[in-house]
Order: structure tokens, then sequence, then C-alpha cells
């Protein structure tokens, strides 16, 4: 276990915060945009989330590719227009998949980094096929993480996109690590007579992932306020691969 030097951690916060330093080739739309593309039928509209976030809230007339999967479930024909959305401007789904695309010979790109909540704020509808429970997660601080992982019965269940979690991690024997789109696969080896505290890169993605595991009967879940980020921001010890 070690801890970052401040400069390393700075480079690496800034990376995480923010897609503008890597932005490539991908174009930007905003909800009208996207909105006549898909009335149209003029795109292929992807959420790279998860399955759950997906089933959870999405727009219509997309599809749910998880990020991880998308090499391999691209059209076929790299002049398509491709647009990647998420949960908004916190979330780094939407770009980071947007540069998969280009690294792949996409050649019409585009990034609705507004996402559902500019979408929402549009006034354009929303679907679900998946019901959660309608409850406020209680959540944990990085300080309050800190002490929980050294003394108390827990499972600190990291659900992290495998290209952060092969980059840096929490190292302590009671992480458990499965990614949020396998999550509906893997949760029953998640023991239900523990705390579960779960951490994500920002803290913006844990809500679903707990209101899944109290949908199935997990009765004390937690989530990390300001997730890995804010873990590495404070300085406190990681492993890097």
């Amino acid at each position: 276990m070690r801890s970052w030097s401040t400069a390393i951690m700075m480079c690496l916060i800034v990376v995480l915060a923010s897609g503008s330093c890597l932005a490539g080739q991908y174009k930007e739309i905003d909800a009208i945009g996207v909105k006549s593309l898909i009335e149209q039928n003029a795109a292929t509209v992807i959420n790279p989330l998860s399955s759950i976030e997906y089933e959870n809230q999405h727009i219509p007339g997309t599809i749910n590719i998880p990020l991880d999967h998308l090499a391999s479930r691209l059209p076929n024909d790299k002049n398509e227009p491709i647009v990647f959305y998420c949960l908004g401007l916190k979330c780094v789904f939407s770009w980071r998949a947007a540069e998969v695309a280009i690294d792949l010979g996409y050649q019409n790109v585009y990034a609705f980094r507004g996402g559902i909540p500019e979408w929402k704020e549009a006034g354009f509808p929303i679907e679900s096929t998946l019901s959660l429970p309608d409850v406020t997660v209680p959540t944990v601080t990085t300080e309050e993480l800190s002490a929980m992982v050294t003394a108390d019965d827990i499972v600190l269940l990291d659900i992290n996109c495998e290209e952060d979690a092969n980059k840096f991690w929490i190292d302590t024997e009671k992480r458990v690590y499965i990614p949020l789109k396998d999550l509906q696969e893997k949760y029953t080896s998640i023991p239900k007579d523990k705390k579960v505290a779960i951490l994500c890169l920002k803290g913006k993605r844990s809500p679903t992932a707990a209101k899944f595991l109290m949908k199935h009967g997990y009765n004390d879940v937690v989530i990390v306020e300001g997730g890995m980020q804010k873990w590495i921001m404070e300085g406190r010890p990681i492993k890097q691969a």
C-alpha cells in the first residue's frame, strides 16, 4: 500500500474530473440535437453504463452497450453517426465511450455530456424497465470508510469499471470487486450478514447499485461520498497497477 505524490494525484484527478483534456475528434451535442437524431432514425444512440443503470432509466429509442463491450458490439458501419450519453456532466462514461469509438475508427461520434439530467430538464420522457426502491441511501465519508475497513466487519464493494479498477484500488482484504455491469449476475456472492459499503469513481453510480442490492434483501448498505476520486484527492493510500 502506498500514497501517491501530490503531483501524480492532481494529474489523475484532472483526468477523472473532466474529459476536456482527453477529447479527441468527437463532437458534443445537446438534448434537442439528440431528440432530432432519434426521431429521424439518423444515429445509434448508446448508453454505455451497466444494464442495471440502463433499465432503471434511459432515453427512449436508445440501446445499452456497456463501456467494456463497445469494441465487440458497435455497429459495423464506421461512418454511421453514434451518440453516447450517461448520467450528466459529472459522469465520465459519455466521453470515455466516444474516445473508444474514435480509437476504433468511427468517423461520426458524438458525446451528449448533459445526459439524462439535461434530457429531463428539457421536458423529454424517460423510460424504465426496472423498479428500484425509492429511498435515500445512507452515506459514509471517506474518513469513516478508512476507519471501517480496519475495524468493522464490512464488505467494500468496488463497482468501478475494469479500466479504472485495474489502475488503482483500495488495498484491503475486505474489498470485493464486481463491476456494476456484472452486478445483476454476481450479487449473490456478496454476504447479506455484513455491512456493504459501495465505492464507485465519484459517488455518482453507487446509489443505483445500493438500491439494487436493497431490492434483493440487503438491509445494511451505504455508499461512499465522493467515491474513489475523493479518496485519492485526500491523499489516502491506494494500490496501483
